[in-house]
């Protein structure tokens, strides 16, 4: 016989707890500026861009959401007003294109801002507290790979390829 114990939390509860805010706590320990500020257009022409530190923000914050194309991060602040404004972007305007995000990203990479952020990171957590910078993790995630299996090399006696190969 099995007794099915009930929750402590009725679902609607749990739904509360899990949406607080998190993105905000977290972005309140974080000053973006600085690698924002490189990544703005240098170029006085054309039209008032969006937040380069709203976008560097949802960068950040699309994997801690679990969406891991720009097309998921681009639906996001599509489609969620309260998502767009945790990131600082402006609600009053649309959100960023597809290939805004994608553009922002590429500046990020090129510029070496990624390693940089990354490194100032680990920095603050190690200064707070939150690692101690004494362990190492690999992370051992299958990876795609979208080539065709290679037959070992031929047994020289036989021709054939090796059992298992």
């Amino acid at each position: 016989m099995y007794i099915l114990q009930e929750s402590l939390f009725s679902f609607e509860e749990l739904q509360i707890l899990e949406s607080k805010e998190k993105l905000p706590i977290f972005f309140s320990a974080l000053d973006l500026r600085p690698y924002a500020k490189p990544l703005k257009s240098s170029s006085p022409q054309g039209a008032d861009g969006h937040s380069r530190e709203g976008i560097l923000r949802a960068l950040i914050a699309a994997p801690l959401e679990g969406m891991d194309t720009f097309a998921s991060l681009h639906n996001r602040l599509k489609n969620n007003l309260r998502f767009r404004c945790q990131c600082g972007l402006d609600i009053s305007r649309s959100a960023p294109s597809l290939s805004t995000l994608s553009r922002v990203f590429s500046s990020l990479t090129k510029t070496g801002l990624v390693k940089r952020i990354f490194q100032d990171f680990i920095q603050l957590a190690q200064e707070e507290g939150g690692i101690d910078g004494k362990h190492q993790a690999i992370d051992s995630a299958a990876i795609d790979a979208y080539e065709k299996k290679q037959p070992k090399k031929r047994s020289e006696q036989t021709g054939n390829a090796p059992i298992g190969g």
